[in-house]
This record gives C-alpha cells, sequence and structure tokens, in this order.
C-alpha cells in the first residue's frame, strides 16, 4: 500500500513541474531511420522513436515539429543551432554543442560483410586495404576508426560515401565494397530491397544508444532539457515505456505509421 501511494505522489509532483514549465516551439532534426524515424507513404513524420519523442513532447507541453533530414545536414543544423534538437547516437563530439537528455533507446552499429570473423577489421590496422561503403556525413564510424578519414587520403582504404542507407545497401550488394557500416536495424531496408538480410553477417563493433541532443545555443534550453527529461520520468513511473524505452505496444499502434517502401 505505501509503495502505491510513493508512487502516486511521485507522479503527481512530476506532473506538478511539468505543469510549471513555459510552452515552447521546437523543432527537431531527425534520420530516415525506419522503423525508428521515417518518413510515410503520405509523407508524415513516424517511427517507434519519433512517437515516443511526440509523446514526451505533449506531456512536457512543447510544440514540436519533427523534420527528416539526409544525415549531413542534421548534423550541421544542430551544430550551428538551426535545429533546437537532435535524434541521434551518443555521439561524444557532440558534448561541445549539446546536453544528453536522459531518454534514449538502445542499438548496435558494426560492419555488414561476409568476412570471416578472424577477418574482421575491428581496428585502423585492420582496415587498411579494405573497401568500405557508409552514409554521408554518419559520425559513429568515427568512434571505431577516428583516423578513417587520414586513411582514405594516404589511399589506404577506399571509402564511398552515398546520401542514403538504400543506395549504400545496394553498393554494397553489387560487390563494389566487401564492407558496410551499419546497423542491426538494417534488416528493415534490405527486406524493402527483396535482399536477403542475414544476421550472421551483422558483426557489431559498438554498443550504443540514440536519443535526444539538445542544442545550447537555444534560450530555452535548459527548460527543453528539463521537459524531456520529466516526461521521460513520468513515462517511466506510470510504466508507459517497453524494454527498449518506446511507447509500450497498445500505446504505440494507436500512433505508429509504417514507413515508405525505401528507393
Amino acid at each position: 500500500m505505501m509503495c502505491i501511494v510513493s508512487i502516486q505522489l511521485s507522479a503527481q509532483s512530476l506532473k506538478q513541474e511539468l505543469n510549471n514549465l513555459p510552452i515552447i516551439e521546437i523543432d527537431i532534426a531527425s534520420m530516415d531511420f525506419p522503423p525508428n524515424a521515417h518518413r510515410t507513404r503520405s509523407e508524415r513524420v513516424s517511427g517507434k522513436a519519433i512517437e515516443t519523442i511526440r509523446a514526451l513532447c505533449t506531456i512536457a507541453h512543447m510544440k514540436c515539429e519533427v523534420i527528416i533530414y539526409p544525415s549531413a545536414r542534421a548534423y550541421m543544423g544542430i551544430e550551428n543551432g538551426t535545429s533546437d534538437v537532435l535524434l541521434t547516437a551518443d555521439i561524444a563530439s557532440f558534448k561541445r554543442c549539446c546536453i544528453y537528455a536522459e531518454w534514449s533507446y538502445p542499438f548496435m552499429v558494426g560492419l555488414i560483410t561476409q568476412l570471416e570473423i578472424e577477418d574482421i577489421p575491428v581496428n585502423e590496422t585492420m582496415l587498411q586495404g579494405h573497401n568500405l561503403v557508409m552514409v554521408r556525413g554518419w559520425q559513429s564510424i568515427y568512434e571505431v576508426y577516428p583516423n578513417l578519414k587520414g586513411l582514405v587520403a594516404e589511399g589506404k582504404v577506399e571509402l564511398i560515401e552515398t546520401s542514403s542507407i538504400a543506395s549504400a545497401i545496394k553498393i554494397y550488394s553489387s560487390g563494389r565494397a566487401s564492407l558496410l557500416w551499419g546497423s542491426n536495424m538494417f534488416e528493415w531496408y534490405f527486406e524493402q530491397l527483396s535482399m536477403q538480410w542475414k544476421q550472421q553477417d551483422f558483426k557489431p563493433l559498438m554498443i550504443s544508444s540514440a536519443g535526444i541532443w539538445v542544442s545550447k545555443r537555444n534560450k530555452h534550453h535548459k527548460e527543453i532539457l528539463k521537459g524531456f527529461n520529466l516526461a521521460y520520468q513520468l513515462l517511466r513511473e506510470q510504466k508507459n515505456l517497453d524494454k527498449d524505452n518506446f511507447l509500450l505496444p497498445s500505446l504505440m499502434k494507436q500512433v505508429y505509421v509504417e514507413a515508405s517502401t525505401s528507393n
């Protein structure tokens, strides 16, 4: 009984704090990354992460507009302050411009390749001599290979950069590159492209999280961060999140819309 009363009091306290926050309009930048962030056939932005963030915005009385950008532009926007918030991985370099909110979801990044396990380039020395394809602007790869640009400039690694995940997969599947930098969530794309996803071909090199980066350049950044954090605490208190920190399936199905077919 005491536990129930404590939870109720905690939820009431969070709601009171949330009610004291100002109403703020914010732009949230994201990248196309089904099933967590994507455009639908009607050009609406949806996804498991997007709909969860929308719920956080509603609870925190924030008017949020979500916009899908190419990776490089999305990163540029948060770094120069033209975007208020960016949904992306927990990348150390963003700590200079932004603050990472408490809510996030887990994912893995690494290489998709048919190389034998002992031949997987887990460091820059082993990477030399390989052909690699990746989506232009992705930053997670530099957490594993920090001097990648230098290796490319010296001709020690051949790098192909594409404008989309789908085009990167097509290049990899054509045999032009033996390595594809990606995520365990690329399975959706393989299926949409009528290509076979082989789980054994994905070699995770980094376990990370993706979440909400709030730009320090926004004059309301402290209130925005507080709003997201309090809203997350309330959803968690109410047990409305699943094990990956997305809305529970019963709530998600009311708002989630499938992505349009990849091209």
